[in-house]
């Protein structure tokens, strides 16, 4: 009996050992898996960080043709899938330059939202012009102008009629006269001084397709116009200013109100439209 009893403090302490060494090694196991999360976090955090890009927006709202100070801009991390073709990664590079359109907090900034320097006019025709074109005008007359009933803001189809080698408007011969389309689907961007004022708008690199212009509300028809001004490509602003400096006389041809379709380049003279003379039997 007494060996018994004498026996059972050994086997207590051996149970408490085991207890404490298995507290220790369950403590270890959940330090290195602490340590082992940390780590892999860590490396997500770093990778992210890693693959991102820095690109300038808009700190808070800014209005239209406002000059751009630092405090109006911030730096944003973004993924460079999220970055839009044409965006600042750095402040200093726009500032005191003019917001060509309105800015929403947090909107990326890019060479379609600024201007080279600061617009006095807030209806100035530069503002209406879709990015990478240019306004020419063209002579017009009540005729040639749709009846002096063509709008800023109308699409038009640009004819042009060529006269004969002498530099006159008539002939005797038909075939020395030729008129032949050489635009078409063209903005009008004013009629004499009726003109469209600039649509406040914000923009991305897909709107250099969208409306920067828009028709005035108290517009009037212009029949005794002598100029329309129509929103052209660099190389088609050359063509009008050549035509016009030839000799040639430009007439306007309205399109329907959502018309784009574009149809294959035309030339005519009466030629085409004068049956020949009847044979004598």
């Amino acid at each position: 009996m007494a060996r018994a009893i004498a026996a059972r403090p050994a086997s207590d302490q051996r149970n408490r050992a085991m207890l404490i060494a298995a507290l220790f090694f369950a403590v270890v196991a959940a330090a290195l898996v602490f340590v082992a999360l940390q780590q892999r976090s860590d490396t997500r955090t770093s990778g992210s960080a890693a693959g991102t890009v820095d690109i300038v927006v808009a700190k808070s709202d800014v209005g239209a043709n406002t000059v751009l100070t630092a405090d109006m801009l911030e730096l944003r991390a973004v993924q460079p899938d999220e970055a839009l073709s044409g965006v600042y990664a750095n402040v200093e590079q726009i500032v005191g330059l003019p917001s060509r359109f309105p800015l929403q907090a947090g909107e990326q900034v890019t060479g379609l939202k600024v201007g080279l320097s600061a617009v006095t006019d807030d209806k100035d025709l530069a503002l209406v012009l879709p990015p990478g074109m240019r306004a020419v005008a063209v002579k017009v007359s009540e005729v040639t102008g749709v009846g002096g009933l063509l709008l800023p803001g109308n699409y038009v189809d640009v004819i042009a009629v060529f006269p004969n080698a002498a530099g006159s408007a008539s002939s005797d011969n038909p075939a020395d006269i030729k008129s032949v389309t050489l635009l078409q689907n063209v903005q009008v961007l004013s009629v004499a001084q009726e003109a469209q004022q600039p649509v406040p708008q914000a923009s991305d690199g897909a709107s250099a397709g969208g409306t920067y212009g828009q028709r005035p509300e108290d517009v009037e028809r212009q029949p005794q116009a002598q100029s329309a001004t129509l929103a052209v490509a660099p190389g088609d602003a050359q063509l009008l200013a050549l035509v016009q400096e030839t000799g040639g006389v430009i007439w306007l041809s309205l399109r329907a109100a959502g018309d784009q379709q574009i149809a294959p380049p035309s030339e005519a003279n009466l030629l085409q439209f004068i049956s020949p003379p009847a044979l004598a039997p």
